[in-house]
């Protein structure tokens, strides 16, 4: 999905990107509250913990590209339904799907914006959260194709012998 932020500034992208970011951390922690599995509990972490990690970036990108305002705040998301999907009862694969989808859209969206912006040091980082996010999206579609596969992958709190082939 190409994002089209032709009609925003750059502090609004800035400020949608924020707003997205932190909407994806919630859908991460949503996930992790719905499964079982300790190695899929762990991913999750991890996302959680990127997605902090791009919010600090995000926050501050835009204090040095903006250095008189503070962050514009703004209603609208990269992904209106990562919103809904956090107050509604959605499956762990359905959740999975957006998770994707929203990471997908994030990657355009950085890589978009680093064509807009001018200034290097602005340009880099958009570039460094867009491949940020295509390997979050790999990590993502790797545990949705598990789930995929076994409908009780998520579910499981531990490993079982059946599940991994031993020997030649």
């Amino acid at each position: 999905m190409i994002v089209d932020f032709s009609s925003l500034s750059v502090d609004k992208a800035l400020s949608m990107a924020l707003k997205s970011e932190q909407e994806a951390g919630a859908l991460y922690q949503k996930l992790h509250g719905l499964v079982n599995n300790f190695v899929m509990k762990d991913k999750l972490l991890f996302l959680i913990g990127e997605e902090e990690k791009h919010q600090k970036m995000i926050q501050s990108l835009y204090g040095k590209m903006f250095p008189s305002q503070t962050s514009a705040h703004v209603e609208k998301s990269l992904i209106p339904r990562v919103t809904i999907s956090l107050e509604d009862e959605t499956s762990v694969p359905d959740l999975l799907e957006l998770a994707m989808e929203a990471e997908k859209t994030f990657e355009e969206f950085y890589d978009r914006m680093s064509e807009e912006v001018e200034e290097r040091g602005a340009v880099e980082i958009l570039q460094y959260l867009s491949s940020m996010e295509l390997g979050h999206y790999a990590l993502i579609k790797g545990e949705y194709d598990l789930c995929m596969r076994d409908e009780t992958y998520y579910t499981r709190g531990d490993f079982q012998y059946d599940m991994v082939r031993i020997g030649p």
